[in-house]
């Protein structure tokens, strides 16, 4: 069955429409994505650079902790060697005093320095007064006293001669013999380290801990929690992790308290420990929420206008729809004029739809033939289509033209006539039906004008999206109308209209306008930034090409290959890439850049430098023109800066005649949009 007008008019607009909504949507969809994205990858650089820090930190505190036990141990083995027969003897003549300035010069790091005999009795202790105790059933004791002979350091103890939290680190001394002869044993205060960990806010639920091998958190700090000594983190994932590499960043659970948490760890080598700093998720990414909420009711608000264009635009088709509907029941009702002519032009026979349709009475219209009935300006090109067909022996022709009634009016027909020839090859007469079609031309007309309607509506629709990506940089409408009329004269003047099909040209400069639709997927922080861009944010602006052209791309998936959307990407990604390969976002150079992205770069940067911008004045039409071909062979094409070098009074022209629109200023935002 054949579409109705009605029905292709609305398909199409429906689709247009949900193009229109799915290309916002997938704009939306990128933006926040890659919003999201560079969140994670900032919270994770955080993370990492911070456990960097505290890695170092740690190494050199442990580092310190072992070069005084190992002086301590090499001053006691050497006084307790020979030179005084008893271990006790040596302690109370050396080591007394040597862990008593430690313990001063250490500060805070030592709860207390001391030393263990072969039987587990404190024999020397930097505590004043000194209190005597067996550590004997200490896991550091044991571990030395079975063979154990490297630097030890233990997990978190609660001691019984301080009362204080303790981290043990130890060496074993020998006797002159050789055999076992006790334990050095710093007690490290674990706030030494929990105090510089806090110097860093990490957020609500933000931790950094120091853990040992089996698990256990040997110190740190978790924000507005009590301090995590002695905790397991044994059956998390982060633990897993550290068994497997030496450094690392993970999203997981770090910590049983049920909160999910951003983390980066590293192994504080040669020691099997390891520090990890860790940010709640939730508290990274509740800006971002907030943000999305507000992008995703802009989409919804925009959605529900497209719907409301729609509606309308349905109930204009259905208006047209019934009066076609009139039209085709008119015609189906009434029959066609009849005629037979013959070979001089003299009617034979005609029917009274043909009076009907001429206007005269049948007396009338067999005194006057079908010559009189013919205006004077088509009889000639009729006449000379008839003899044609004589002399070709045609046996069909169709002729669309005109009847002038017998009140002076003209009326539109189709004739089919039929030349019936005699067996001699001779003319014997033509049949002709006539069909009055002043209905259906006017029909036609009124539909080539709601055409025209429907192609300026999609204009509308299209400058409109545009428009999006302008106001939000503070830019106005009449910036994409110049752009356009400055491609479409760039495409004439330089020939390069010839490249494309005739029936494309309209869509060729009117794809010109959506060259910065990408920029809806900047974030107004970025965007509408008044202070200086930074690198990072200059970057994040420098996506806008690639931000439009995969949404266009994504539109083209859906509806397949169309010469719109094709033009489109070519502007839209590559309209800031430079002749001489400097630009962006793909380095392009010379001839390799899409001609319409090269037409199109000349195109904005002349307006962009004779329009007011919140953040610049505008400049000079020659001045404008200067800067344009200072930068031919470099920003330009030169051959098209030559193109516009040539016409640039008509650019001037079009300025005039599609001038600056004054928008209110917008004190909160400050536009990048020429970077």
């Amino acid at each position: 069955m054949k579409r109705t007008p009605f029905l292709t008019s609305t398909v199409l607009t429906a689709v247009f429409c949900l193009v229109i909504v799915a290309l916002s949507g997938a704009a939306l969809f990128v933006f926040l994505s890659r919003e999201k994205e560079q969140v994670l990858q900032n919270a994770f650089r955080q993370t990492d650079n911070l456990s960097r820090a505290f890695q170092e930190h740690s190494l050199r505190t442990v580092e310190n902790v072992r070069q005084v036990l190992e002086s301590l141990k090499e001053i006691y083995e050497k006084r307790g060697g020979g030179v005084i027969d008893t271990f006790e003897e040596a302690a109370n003549a050396s080591v007394a005093r040597y862990a008593i300035r430690s313990r001063e010069a250490q500060g805070t790091l030592f709860n207390l320095l001391s030393i263990a005999d072969e039987n587990g009795d404190l024999v020397l202790s930097s505590q004043r007064p000194f209190r005597a105790l067996n550590v004997f059933e200490r896991p550091f004791f044991r571990a030395h006293l079975s063979g154990v002979q490297e630097f030890i350091v233990g997990e978190p103890i609660l001691g019984r001669a301080t009362g204080k939290w303790f981290i043990p680190m130890s060496l074993p001394v020998e006797k002159p013999d050789g055999s076992f002869g006790g334990v050095i044993l710093a007690s490290v205060d674990p706030f030494y380290f929990s105090l510089f960990y806090r110097q860093v806010r990490l957020g609500p639920k933000g931790f950094v801990l120091f853990s040992g091998p089996t698990g256990k958190v040997l110190t740190g700090t978790v924000q507005d929690g009590d301090p995590p000594f002695g905790k397991s983190i044994a059956e998390s994932n982060l633990f897993r992790s550290m068994m497997s590499r030496e450094e690392g960043s993970l999203t997981c659970f770090g910590l049983p308290d049920g909160e999910k948490r951003i983390i980066s760890y590293r192994k504080v080598a040669p020691y099997p420990l390891f520090i990890s700093a860790g940010m709640s998720l939730d508290e990274i990414l509740s800006p971002y929420y907030r943000r999305r909420t507000a992008a995703v009711l802009a989409a919804a608000s925009f959605t529900l206008f497209v719907a409301l264009f729609f509606a309308a635009a349905y109930s204009a088709f259905s208006r047209e729809r019934k009066e076609e509907e009139r039209f085709r029941n008119f015609f189906e009702q009434s029959s066609v004029g009849f005629a037979i002519v013959s070979p001089e032009g003299e009617w034979i026979h005609f029917n009274d739809k043909l009076c009907e349709i001429t206007g005269y009475p049948r007396e009338e219209l067999l005194e006057r033939p079908w010559r009189d009935l013919t205006p004077p300006e088509e009889l000639v090109g009729e006449m000379k289509v008839m003899a044609k067909a004589i002399a070709g022996h045609w046996e069909d022709v169709f002729i669309e033209k005109r009847y002038v009634r017998r009140n002076g009016t003209l009326v539109d027909v189709d004739v089919s006539t039929k030349i019936i020839w005699k067996n001699d090859g001779s003319l014997r007469y033509f049949a002709s039906m006539v069909q009055d079609v002043s209905e259906r031309k006017r029909s036609e007309r009124l539909l080539a004008k709601r055409a025209e309607e429907l192609e300026l509506h999609r204009e509308a629709i299209i400058e409109s999206m545009a428009m999006l990506a302008e106001y939000r940089d503070r830019g106005t409408g009449n910036h994409i109308r110049r752009t356009k009329e400055y491609v479409k004269l760039l495409l004439e003047r330089s020939g390069s209209a010839a490249l494309f099909p005739e029936k494309d040209l309209p869509l060729v400069w009117q794809s010109a306008v959506l060259h910065d639709i990408g920029k809806v997927g900047i974030p107004d922080a970025v965007l509408l930034k008044r202070e200086p861009l930074t690198e990072e944010e200059i970057e994040i602006i420098r996506r806008h090409p690639l931000i439009g052209s995969e949404v266009l791309r994504r539109a083209e998936e859906r509806l397949g290959p169309a010469s719109f959307i094709t033009y489109s990407r070519q502007i839209t990604e590559y309209h800031h890439e430079h002749w001489d390969g400097t630009g962006y976002p793909h380095g392009l150079g010379g001839e390799d850049i899409p001609l319409l992205a090269r037409i199109t770069a000349i195109a904005d940067a002349y307006d962009a430098l004779i329009s007011r911008r919140p953040y610049k004045e505008p400049v000079s039409h020659e001045e404008a023109v200067k800067a344009i071909m200072a930068g031919a062979g470099t920003h330009f094409d030169p051959l098209l800066a030559q193109v516009f070098l040539r016409c640039s009074d008509e650019f001037r022209e079009i300025t005039g005649r599609i001038p600056e629109e004054n928008m209110p200023p917008d004190p909160l935002q400050k536009s990048r949009s020429d970077t």
